[in-house]
């Protein structure tokens, strides 16, 4: 039984941080350190920044490496995992909504690489109560 709770728990720590480096991955590279004109025609289009897309741009790069990093941590595992979660779904109807070819055709992935988040979201939130922490 002790090897099956370590399995689970590898398994829900490899979830977690592949979930907590694409969110710093996706708030360093395409928000702040790379902008592309296409990453701030997404911002403008939502109708939804301040002070401007570009600086709302690297608020919100900011913002998803802070809750990358709380994801590779652990630190209340499913609040940050459900967070995540919701935000990633209003991002993704904001910009399937108004910029559904370049969402499409994104090169970080776009929506098949949100639909994998949510499999990773949904095994840690599944596996977080019953394998809290890591066993011996």
């Amino acid at each position: 039984m002790n090897e099956d709770k370590k399995l689970l728990y590898q398994l829900k720590l490899v979830c977690r941080w592949a979930l907590g480096l694409v969110w710093i991955w996706e708030g360093l590279v395409p928000k702040i350190l790379m902008p592309t004109a296409m990453q701030t025609r997404v911002v403008e289009n939502s109708g939804i920044y301040w002070p401007d897309p570009a600086g709302w741009l690297m608020i919100l790069g900011a913002w998803m490496i802070l809750v990358g990093i709380v994801m590779c941590i652990g630190w209340l595992e499913r609040l940050t995992v459900l967070g995540a979660t919701v935000a990633m779904t209003i991002l993704i109807f904001l910009v399937v909504g108004n910029n559904f070819y370049d969402s499409v055709g994104d090169m970080h992935g776009g929506l098949a690489k949100d639909f994998c988040l949510y499999a990773c979201a949904w095994v840690v939130w599944k596996l977080a109560p019953s394998v809290p922490g890591k066993p011996v």
